[in-house]
């Protein structure tokens, strides 16, 4: 027969219930939960568990779980969704799981599944993890809030992180294009081996980006106009990658010459630290009577000259030296030209038919001619050095040329020029003659050549040797050929209707090539063109 209702006062203090099969409790739902006293019993079909109430609230009564192994354990701090299987036992509906950091703080997973009472499946954002709390504690709380841990069981794989911000890597200006090398670079702070590549687009041509250490470098070609490359770049541990956009700006060649003789002061852009520079001093004068051809101004081609971007670098352009006018003062040398500490000497004068001297310079003068009974005309020798501290050849400058020795009139020997000594008059040194024709004059060393301007241009060619005279009204002696790179033409006998070559005078050097000029034949001797300063970047 059932009881419907014991009546525990008349049973006395204790209750005991006999029997094998168990007594049943009431069943409800946790919303179905009556007015509770302390010491209520009841089975709660939500949760499928046993509870009783406390007095202050509603408890489980549950077996606690077990954690024993989770898979992964290692994971990666960029991927939005990472499932981890957990392995244990007494899982049951309801359980959540936590990843605990090393500070006690806590990450709940975004979804819970009970696979069986031996697995969950719990599923993290991985970008909620940060790799100084590893190592993560892995936390399963069952739904009676009993709970189990597996200590330090989760690290983080940390994503590579990129040292450089995105955007524009490097200007590379046309006198810094070779040899270039653009730091890229990432940390990991796992510690793992990064390896770098180029994932979208592409490099400027002529650079590459090693695998090891993001450096970029290698050599550029020149650019007509201004050109932006952009291209991503990716570095990955092996298991993590990240990428960056990043660009490189080419700039086309910016040429500023400075033709004004004087001095004045070039203002370095921000962000160029080397420069292409030519520096070219004023050519030597030559003299009027027989003279050799005046000497070439000195030159200095220095590519990749190192300067203070921002900063500013003061420079000069050397005059010509003056031609000896017939009968007048004798002729100068050329002036000399500089930027910052590239100085380039003038060009070396030349003297007359006696007493026979070609000057130093840059470049020097060629010999006049002499008359026997003289000494042995000398030409002049070159003074310009390769620049202290630079270990390439960046000066240039030859000596002039032999003049004649003879009993009559006489030619002179050309000026040097940059590139080639002055020509001497004859095939051999210093000969003697007693022609009564006179002899040519010699042609001007030739100077060098460089596209900095943005042609090829000749710069620094040595004037040429004036014309010995002739006594014979048939014949007539030519002047010297100036040098390529604005040696002036010497002058040539015109003591008859036959004479049409560079009539008399020399002719003046080349302005702002720092020609020499041409020597003379009873005329005029030419002026030394002036220099010219050309910075390139």
């Amino acid at each position: 027969m059932a009881i419907d209702k014991i009546n525990t006062g008349a049973l006395g203090s204790n209750l005991e219930i006999p029997g094998t099969e168990g007594a049943r409790m009431p069943i409800g739902t946790t919303a179905q939960r009556a007015s509770a006293q302390a010491g209520d019993l009841r089975f709660n079909s939500t949760i499928s568990l046993m509870e009783y109430y406390d007095g202050t609230q509603w408890k489980a009564i549950d077996a606690p779980p077990t954690v024993s192994s989770i898979s992964p354990s290692n994971i990666s701090d960029t991927n939005s969704s990472v499932d981890i299987v957990i392995t244990g036992t007494n899982f049951s509906s309801g359980a959540t799981a936590k990843a605990i950091g090393q500070d006690a703080s806590e990450i709940t997973a975004t979804t819970i599944v009970v696979d069986s009472t031996t697995q969950i499946t719990a599923t993290f954002d991985g970008t909620d993890f940060v790799d100084a709390q590893e190592d993560y504690d892995i936390k399963v709380i069952a739904a009676s809030g009993l709970s189990a841990s597996l200590d330090d069981s989760l690290s983080v794989n940390v994503s590579p992180a990129w040292t450089v911000s995105a955007g524009t890597l490097a200007t590379i200006y046309d006198s810094a294009r070779s040899s270039l090398s653009i730091t890229t670079g990432a940390t990991d702070a796992d510690g793992d081996s990064l390896t770098y590549s180029v994932s979208v687009g592409s490099l400027p041509s002529g650079l590459s980006i090693s695998s090891s250490t993001g450096t970029i470098t290698g050599s550029t070609s020149a650019v007509g106009s201004d050109t932006t490359s952009t291209f991503t770049l990716s570095v990955t541990d092996g298991t993590n990658t990240t990428t960056r956009q990043y660009s490189i700006l080419q700039k086309a060649p910016t040429v500023t010459s400075y033709t004004s003789t004087g001095s004045g002061t070039f203002t370095v852009p921000t962000g160029v630290s080397t420069l292409d520079v030519l520096v070219v001093a004023g050519g030597g004068g030559a003299g009027h009577n027989n003279s050799g051809g005046g000497g070439a101004g000195g030159l200095i081609y220095r590519p990749a000259f190192p300067v203070t971007p921002g900063g500013s670098v003061s420079y000069t352009v050397g005059n010509g030296g003056s031609g000896s006018p017939d009968g007048g003062s004798a002729a100068t040398n050329g002036q000399d030209s500089a930027f910052g500490t590239l100085t380039a000497k003038g060009g070396g004068r030349t003297g007359e038919w006696t007493p026979g001297i070609g000057y130093d310079g840059g470049s020097g003068g060629g010999a006049p001619g002499n008359p026997t009974g003289q000494p042995i005309p000398s030409f002049g020798q070159a003074t310009q050095p390769q620049q202290p501290g630079d270990s390439g050849s960046y000066g240039f400058g030859n000596p002039g040329g032999y003049g004649v020795h003879t009993t009559n009139d006489g030619g002179g020997g050309g000026g040097g020029g940059a590139g080639t000594a002055g020509q001497g008059i004859s095939g051999h040194s210093y000969p003697q003659t007693s022609s009564a024709a006179g002899t040519p004059g010699g042609n001007g060393g030739a100077g060098k050549q460089y596209d900095i301007s943005g042609s090829q241009v000749y710069y620094a060619g040595g004037g040429g040797g004036g014309g010995g005279g002739s006594d014979n009204p048939l014949w007539s002696i030519t002047g010297g050929q100036g040098g390529q790179g604005g040696g002036g033409f010497g002058g040539a006998s015109a003591r008859s209707p036959h004479a049409v070559t560079n009539a008399y005078h020399g002719h003046d050097g080349v302005a702002n090539r720092g020609g020499g000029g041409g020597g003379g034949d009873n005329s005029n001797g030419g002026s030394g063109g002036s220099g010219i300063v050309i910075v390139k970047y």
